[in-house]
């Protein structure tokens, strides 16, 4: 099992879109929480006002704050919010808690990605060796399962991400131990992140899943988002 290194540098990832970063005082906080000092923090809220002034166009940017070394920003574009195909790959420990800080050391990620391709999807969804499911190399997991309910992994060894506590919310879900067996009654499932907002699921392992109306209107809802 790959273990990010507690003392790898923390990162933080917005969208700039039409002069706002949605939700951006929650990554602040979030940044806080995982060890930023209140400097560091100030020079990230620095760099995203630059940001905000200067962006033409989404752009995805990632705030890099390190100990000892002034935090850096760098930029891309935003990754489309179409259906991805997920795979089921070992590598999510919910003993794990350094994975519940957003670090750079991403090595763990780059492992299950390589795995995904090669299982022919587009993402991998991490699993435990004793069947439960976390996220994705990416983004928060969101699922409907056969009663109708949205449910969402707890955070324990996953990433408390900004969008999902948004989502958790908005939809009305319900943190639940998802476990991989269960994936096989799943109606539809969805990705919350940051960079692309909520992102439908098109099939894990293969298995095609339908639409769900709601989460049409849970995009459209995050896409308001000031």
């Amino acid at each position: 099992m790959f273990r990010s290194r507690p003392d790898a540098p923390l990162i933080e990832t917005v969208l700039v879109e039409d002069g706002r970063i949605r939700r951006f005082d929650h990554h602040l906080v979030r940044l806080r929480r995982s060890g930023a000092a209140p400097r560091q923090v100030t020079a990230v809220r620095a760099l995203a006002g630059t940001w905000l002034r200067t962006a033409v166009r989404p752009t995805v940017v990632r705030f890099d704050v390190a100990a000892k070394t002034a935090v850096a920003s760098r930029a891309r574009t935003p990754g489309p919010a179409d259906p991805v195909r997920l795979a089921v790959v070992p590598g999510f420990d919910p003993a794990d808690e350094t994975r519940e800080q957003k670090r750079a050391e991403r090595g763990w990620a780059e492992a299950a990605e390589a795995l995904a391709r090669d299982a022919g999807a587009d993402e991998p969804l991490l699993a435990s060796a004793a069947g439960l499911v976390g996220e994705t190399s990416r983004a928060s997991l969101f699922v409907v399962d056969a009663a109708g309910s949205i449910l969402t992994p707890p955070v324990r060894g996953i990433l408390p991400g900004v969008t999902r506590a948004w989502a958790l919310d908005a939809a009305g879900a319900t943190e639940h131990a998802l476990t991989v067996a269960e994936l096989g009654e799943v109606r539809a499932a969805f990705l919350t992140t940051a960079g692309r907002g909520v992102v439908p699921v098109a099939a894990i392992d293969g298995h095609a899943l339908g639409t769900d109306d709601r989460v049409a209107e849970l995009a459209a809802a995050w896409r308001a988002l000031r």
